[in-house]
């Protein structure tokens, strides 16, 4: 325990018998693996193309490719609405006109839809599977979208498919039912259970649970049968349904189904072929792959580098999380030579052979966009108003989201995609299981810029494997920012404004990271930044859960009501907190709390303490670096002492602007 820590502690007399002292070891001393990121820029042996020197003599990620390459471009438009029959302004449902042109635009090649003034209502959820498809309005003061999906009285019906329709082995059956106190769906044809769905941990406000209708060819023969399903609730009570259909075993259905869950939703093909073992570990920094088979691989395929959390990885970062995925990129194959490949960026970090890393091809949709609309969910489903789900180079922009359902505009499993310039305002469903989030999930080098929020659970927020992405120059109200689970890294939140609370389900931190012995969400990775931002917070500014490597914290002025400053625990280490305004109002916390002995290698400079305990550092670590920083008096009131100027106005700028 460091002097600044027994400085805290209350004396106490105290009488112990048959007491063993025991030594922790020098292994609960520091963190369970070596540091590779904390680096100066003469560390040249060890510089990697995945590092760039910055303007401060630090040492950052790169982040020069994030967002749409080459920036959003100006699609023409080649179609309005009303080609296919839709009217403003008439209150009819216009889902089957948006779908029909964003199927006709897309077979043409893509361009840009155009909804004009006035007010538009989709009855369905539409989606869109080709590339280049842009779905435009006039301004979200001038184009409203109403989604209003909804279940009716009954609160329960059939997604897919329809009454009396056809049914082959491979038809989606979906049912959906009202999500509040739902317990329980259950899918039947006649007697037979198709799919049994139970409430878990994670459900969240689901409403939706899906089937193929295989098992019923089976033990069922062709022809007509019933189609039933029932919700169960918490009461007791149930809904229950059910439709005529015809059993057709020589039906092969290839209809296109909307994603259920997304209100306009961009959704690209995915995974595609075997997964191709790495034969050698893939080293931060390295461009070149070699896999024990490079099969068809070709330039130009798009591929996901996946490391599995594996028992010996979750070990060593003392990962309780039994689900997720956590080390993943999706990077473009750029030559293939033998079983060796080339890849279009370096590795942000490693994926070993022990722990069976691969890469599989992937197939994005590329280039779609949703620009100057307004959308408004009208009923409380668990249906997210836009996302991007196996995207590469798509966008939002001008966009205001009114009462989502789950998320306003999202990214899963993207790259290079941008949300520009936009508004969400409140959520629908505010309790577990991921919902009212603004940030980016499974994602790649993407762009937030220019966004402003009102009432989300978590905003901003990155989470499973997010790396290499930027938020910034947003506005989020009555949020908490969060690396909120999945190995995070090189993520950089900048010039970003947050007020926390807890009233809409955040956690009253400023800025949270998942913890190890977090079973939900896992701990994250190394090398994320925080870079001019302004933060106030009922609890702790910054809250770290541990086996966080290399961080940086800078020139950001955190208030908080209660709490410390930063406080980093379990081998939360090598971080360099620089040149930040800490106001720190409840006068017992402070500035920075090393809890645990392993948290090493922290650098502490110039920065600002107000109010507080007037104490720069407590725990039970010493900082590597402790040197520049002043203690001053609590402002009066509301007064605020000015942000911090950062020794250039951008850092993501000035990559851009100084590349090497």
């Amino acid at each position: 325990m460091t002097r600044h820590a027994f400085a805290a502690l209350l004396i106490v007399t105290a009488y112990i018998d048959d007491l063993e002292i025991a030594s922790m070891g020098d292994g609960a001393l520091r963190p369970p693996w070596e540091g590779s990121y904390k680096m100066t820029p003469d560390d040249t042996d060890r510089l990697t193309a995945a590092d760039v020197v910055g303007p401060d003599g630090l040492v950052y990620p790169d982040w020069t490719r994030a967002g749409v390459q080459g920036g959003i471009p100006d699609v023409p438009t080649v179609a309005r609405i009303e080609d296919f029959g839709a009217r403003p302004d008439d209150g009819a449902d216009d889902s089957a006109a948006l779908a029909e042109a964003v199927e006709s635009v897309g077979d043409q090649g893509g361009g840009a839809i155009l909804l004009g003034e006035g007010t538009w209502h989709l009855d369905m959820p539409v989606t869109v599977r080709h590339d280049g498809v842009v779905i435009r309005g006039e301004g979200a003061d001038r184009t409203r979208v109403i989604f209003r999906y909804g279940l009716g009285e009954q609160g329960i019906r059939f997604f897919t498919p329809e009454e009396g329709g056809r049914v082959g082995p491979d038809t989606s059956i979906q049912l959906h039912c009202a999500p509040t106190d739902l317990q329980t769906m259950r899918i039947a044809i006649d007697g037979l259970v198709l799919r049994d769905w139970t409430r878990g941990r994670h459900s969240g406000n689901t409403f939706a649970v899906g089937v193929s209708a295989r098992k019923a060819f089976d033990e069922l023969g062709d022809g007509e049968h019933t189609l039933i399903g029932i919700g169960g609730y918490a009461d007791g009570s149930q809904r229950r349904i059910e439709v005529p259909v015809v059993l057709d075993s020589e039906y092969e259905d290839d209809r296109i189904v909307p994603r259920a869950t997304i209100a306009m939703g961009f959704v690209g093909p995915g995974w595609e072929g075997p997964t191709l073992p790495l034969a050698q570990d893939g080293e931060r920094g390295a461009t070149e792959l070699v896999l024990e088979d490079a099969g068809d691989l070709r330039p130009g395929d798009v591929v996901i580098i996946d490391g599995p959390a594996t028992e010996r990885w979750k070990q060593l970062t003392r990962n309780a999380c039994r689900r997720g995925s956590y080390r993943r990129n999706m990077l473009e194959v750029t030559a293939v030579e033998g079983n060796t490949i080339t890849l279009d960026q370096p590795l942000r970090i490693e994926f070993p052979v022990i722990d069976g890393s691969y890469v599989q091809k992937f197939v994005p949709i590329r280039r779609c966009g949703l620009e100057d609309l307004y959308i408004e969910q009208t009923e409380n489903l668990w249906i997210t108003a836009s996302e991007f789900v196996n995207a590469w180079d798509c966008w939002a922009r001008g966009v205001t989201v009114r009462m989502c359902g789950r998320n306003p505009v999202y990214g899963h499993l993207a790259k290079f995609c941008e949300i520009r310039d936009c508004v969400f305002d409140d959520a629908w469903f505010k309790g577990g299981g991921g919902t009212a989030y603004c940030g980016w999930d499974h994602c790649f080098d993407c762009l937030m810029d220019g966004v402003e929020t009102f009432g989300l659970r978590h905003a901003p927020l990155y989470q499973w494997a997010a790396s290499g992405n930027v938020i910034r120059n947003g506005v989020f109200h009555e949020s908490d920012g969060q690396w909120h689970s999945g190995w995070t890294n090189e993520n950089l939140f900048e010039n970003c404004v947050i007020t926390s609370v807890r009233g809409h389900g955040g956690y009253g931190y400023g800025l949270w990271a998942s913890p190890p012995e977090d079973t939900a969400h896992g701990p994250n990775g190394p090398r994320n930044v925080v870079w001019g931002c302004d933060v106030q917070s009922e609890r702790d500014a910054l809250w770290m859960g541990g086996m966080n490597e290399g961080w940086l914290i800078l020139y950001n002025r955190f208030v908080a009501a209660a709490g410390e400053g930063v406080d980093a625990k379990d081998a939360s280490f090598d971080h360099v907190i620089r040149g930040n305004v800490f106001v720190l109002r409840d006068g017992s916390s402070p500035m920075v709390n090393l809890r645990t002995p392993d948290c090493i290698g922290v650098e502490i400079i110039d920065n600002a303490l107000y109010g507080g305990n007037g104490e720069f550092i407590q725990g039970m670590a010493e900082p590597e670096v402790l040197e520049g920083n002043g203690a001053h008096p609590l402002p009066d009131g509301d007064d605020l002492p000015d942000r911090p100027t950062p020794p250039v106005g951008s850092i993501y700028r000035w990559q851009l602007e100084n590349r090497r």
